[in-house]
């Protein structure tokens, strides 16, 4: 949701000229400071901003993106398996058209996978389908060694969209058999019915299968452990619920989250305040601000930063009020830039607002607001053990 400053928006932020009414008042109500979800020489992205988020020192959880998302799906690493993100892409024209294959559906997807599994049996590696152009690849040490296939070089496909993907293709020991993986993928890929169907209604079809964001388990301490509460996550993606796995939190599955722009937005915070009930916060996560940025669509990234506002941040808000011991946590991950259709790296806004947060001068919420209050997190997975810390003991929270 973050961004930098847009010469279309006469040098502006999306979140500076989108009409988030609910989070102005959440700030206004509050506090909005800043916050670095991206620890420096680590690379931006969502496996590591939101490990900050969460409250988890990366240098010391992050073991890759991967492995938190098999993690989610129940899938338990042998000490000889790496696991690897795979998406879905369209490469075209030498360039990387689309890192999510024009957002194919999951059912589409997973016959995709099938056809994979069934094609390359004979590789050391086995795909599980996951949700849209989001799965994974489990490969298992031989020829290769484990520390080969976790030190191998690879490019997240959303880093290089409308570029020369060549140049990006995995590099290191381990990188011939992945780039085998990827070239194998395009033949069982091609004239396949589901490509077929999707070329023949004007919609890009997944060529091929692109393997990224490679780990090994990570260790992390039970949230209740090292915090003393309890709580619950709600998202459409594999990724931030890993986390939630990982860190022994209550996973919510909400039908019709699908990470973009048609999530289910009611279901999700219909989700978020019945957990509250029984668990002490819920993490309630949406991925179309940096869908769309990463597609570049300055657009369709003001549409999901109000959708989020309106269908999220305001009833929990309305809930807030009612129940009176609630706090609101407005943030991002890291910054998603419109300019560079990328992540970058560099401190976040965040807002805070319920019981015992004196409020500070700020009346909306975006990154020029944050930056006037002259708060900072330098070390992002601080920010969250310091809500926790200075909240009421059993008072409930909503993390948005």
């Amino acid at each position: 949701m973050a961004d930098f400053p847009v010469a279309e928006l006469d040098g502006r932020t999306p979140l500076e000229v989108a009409n988030t009414p609910a989070m102005d008042e959440v700030a206004a109500l509050g506090i909005c400071a800043l916050f670095n979800p991206i620890p420096e020489g680590l690379p931006p992205g969502s496996d590591i901003g939101n490990l900050s988020v969460f409250g988890y020192n990366p240098r010391a959880t992050y073991t890759g993106r991967a492995p938190l998302e098999a993690a989610r799906r129940g899938i338990l690493l042998a000490e000889n398996e790496v696991a690897f993100r795979c998406n879905l892409v369209t490469l075209a024209d030498g360039l990387m058209q689309s890192f999510t294959a024009g957002h194919i559906t999951t059912e589409e997807a997973t016959q995709l996978i099938h056809a994979l599994n069934e094609a390359l049996a004979e590789l050391p590696i086995r795909f599980s389908p996951g949700v849209s152009y989001r799965h994974l690849g489990i490969i298992t040490a031989g020829q290769v060694s484990v520390d080969d296939l976790a030190s191998v070089f690879c490019t997240p496909p959303h880093n290089i969209t409308d570029q020369k993907y060549e140049p990006h293709l995995p590099e290191g020991p381990a990188g011939k058999l992945l780039c085998a993986v990827i070239e194998r993928s395009a033949d069982v890929f091609r004239g396949h019915p589901v490509n077929q169907a999707r070329e023949a209604s004007g919609k890009p079809p997944a060529t091929h299968a692109w393997l990224w964001g490679q780990g090994r388990s990570p260790i992390m301490e039970p949230f209740h452990e090292r915090f003393g509460i309890r709580g619950a996550v709600v998202s459409a993606v594999d990724l931030v619920n890993g986390i939630g796995v990982c860190a022994g939190l209550e996973v919510l599955e909400v039908p019709g989250a699908t990470g973009y722009l048609d999530t289910n937005y009611a279901g999700k915070v219909a989700a978020a305040l019945d957990a509250l009930d029984r668990v002490d916060f819920a993490y309630v996560h949406v991925e179309a601000p940096d869908e769309t940025a990463h597609e570049g669509r300055l657009d369709l990234k003001l549409q999901a930063i109000e959708d989020f506002d309106a269908k999220i941040v305001a009833p929990c808000l309305e809930y807030a009020k009612e129940r009176g011991d609630v706090r609101i946590l407005v943030a991002p991950d890291h910054v998603t830039a419109l300019s560079t259709k990328t992540h970058a790296g560099g401190a976040v806004p965040f807002a805070l607002c319920g019981p015992g947060i004196v409020p500070d001068a700020a009346v909306s919420y975006s990154e020029r607001a944050a930056q006037d209050s002259g708060l900072l997190f330098p070390d992002g997975h601080e920010m969250l053990p310091c809500v926790i810390q200075s909240a009421r003991i059993g008072a409930g929270a909503i993390l948005t």
